[in-house]
This record gives C-alpha cells, structure tokens and sequence, in this order.
C-alpha cells in the first residue's frame, strides 16, 4: 500500500525553501484536481496557509498610501503657503483696515512659516495649532476680514485628509507586521501540511491506493530531493533518509523512522 512519508524535517528547510515545497504541492493536487482526490475542504485549508507563508516573505517594503500622501502633502503645503502669502501681500494693501487686520495676524506669520519643512505626521500637528489660532477670538474677525474663511476651511480639509491617511498607512504596517509574522505563519503552514498528508494517506488506506499512487509517488520523490536540500545546507544526514516513502511501520509507535538522520 503506497503512501506519503513522514517530513518531520521540513523544519530545517529555509523559509523560501518550504514555500516551494508547499507550492510544488499544491500545482500537483491542482493538476490531479481536489474534488477528485477527495480533498477539497483541507485542500482549501492547506492553500490559505500557504498563502499566509506566502505573505510573510514577501513583503512590500514601500506603503501603497506612500503616492497619496505625496500628493496629499503637497495640496495642503499649497494651501499654508497662500494662507501666509495672502497675509503679507494684504500687510502692503491700500486699504488702511486691511491692512492693519493683516499686520495683527503678523505673528502667525512668523511663528507658522515654514510648515513644509517639517515631516508628515508632525506638519499635522503643526497646522492642527495654526488653524485654531486662525479660528480663535483674537483672530478669526481679522481672517474673515481678509477673506481667508475659504482657504482656513480648504486647509482644515487638506489636513484632514493627510491625518486620515497617516492612519491607514498605520493600519497596514500593523497588518504588514502580522502577516511578516513567519514565526508564526510557518508552524501553522507546517501543522495543515501533515494534516492534508495524514488524511490522503487515510483516504488511500481505505479505498485503496489505485487514485493516489502515482501522486504519492512523485510526492515522496519531492520530500527525498529536500531531504538532500537540507542535508547539503546544513550537514550529511540533517534531511532524514531517503526513499523511504513507503516502507511499513518498523517503530514500537508506529512512526515510520524515516525522519532519522542517516546517510545519503
């Protein structure tokens, strides 16, 4: 009766390794369809874990907001930028109470100048501090005055949005940082793969082997080319021994024995 050996030290196997084991699995199972095999549910189960690993090694280092907020960042610059540009020019207008409304809101001026230098998350802050000085009772008259009313609310606006994408950009290097997570994600891989190859090895045991002997002949064939991998990576014999894929049970237990180290 033909059946898929035991793979204990697929542990040993490099992370990129084991994924391609998993991947060469599942194009196989693919090939020979789940439905047919009668694995469809942990067929399913073993392709989201694999996913999983999948997604911990490849990571995409650069944010997908990292445009948007270029962009975002640059609209609200635009915005300060005319707020205190329309200030200055109105401290040279030809109408006395203009201009002296403008020459009140100096200060800000000088204080919130050169909002564009500082970094992202700390501009936000920063405008944060500008828009209710804009908006205070020592202010706002003077604003309304100079007709800034637009342009404080375009810039509130503007700042908003850069604050709402600062937060996204914080929800997926949390969900980066769960999926980079291989500690993790490797075991439970691990743990669904010797489930789906207890549960074949079942289905050929009771109903006979004529469906899966040629799968789990390739399949064995794949675990002794890693078992080689591993003991070329780590020393003669750290893979377990070869060929063994469908020996009886020789152990007291009834494990098979073939994940012990031996000579290649």
């Amino acid at each position: 009766m033909s059946k898929i050996q035991s793979f204990g030290t697929k542990t040993r196997l490099k992370v990129n390794e084991l994924l391609a084991f998993g991947r060469e699995i599942e194009d196989a199972i693919l090939d020979k369809e789940a439905d047919t095999l009668k694995i469809a549910e942990q067929f399913s189960e073993y392709q989201r874990k694999l996913k999983d690993l999948d997604d911990g090694i490849v990571i995409v280092a650069k944010s997908a907001y990292t445009a948007e907020m270029n962009s975002a960042g640059t609209y609200r610059n635009n915005i300060h930028i005319g707020i205190i540009e329309h200030i200055r020019t109105d401290m040279r207008h030809f109408k006395v109470e203009i201009k002296e409304a403008a020459t009140r809101l100096q200060p800000l001026v000088s204080t919130y100048t050169g909002a564009q230098t500082r970094g992202f998350d700390d501009q936000t802050g920063f405008e944060y501090n500008f828009l209710q000085e804009l908006k205070s009772d020592k202010y706002k008259a003077d604003v309304t005055l100079l007709g800034l009313d637009e342009w404080v609310a375009e810039l509130r606006k503007a700042n908003d949005q850069c604050a709402l994408l600062t937060s996204n950009r914080s929800k997926e290097k949390a969900e980066k940082a769960v999926k980079s997570s291989t500690a993790v994600n490797r075991p439970i891989f691990e743990k669904v793969y010797d489930a789906l190859v207890e549960y074949l090895n079942a289905l050929a045991l009771v109903n006979g082997d004529e469906l899966y002997k040629d799968l789990f002949s390739w399949w064995n064939a794949r675990i002794d080319h890693y078992r080689v991998v591993i003991s070329n990576n780590l020393g003669a014999g750290k893979g377990g021994q070869t060929g063994g894929g469908n020996k009886p049970s020789l152990l007291p237990d009834g494990g098979s024995g073939i994940d012990r180290p031996g000579i290649l």
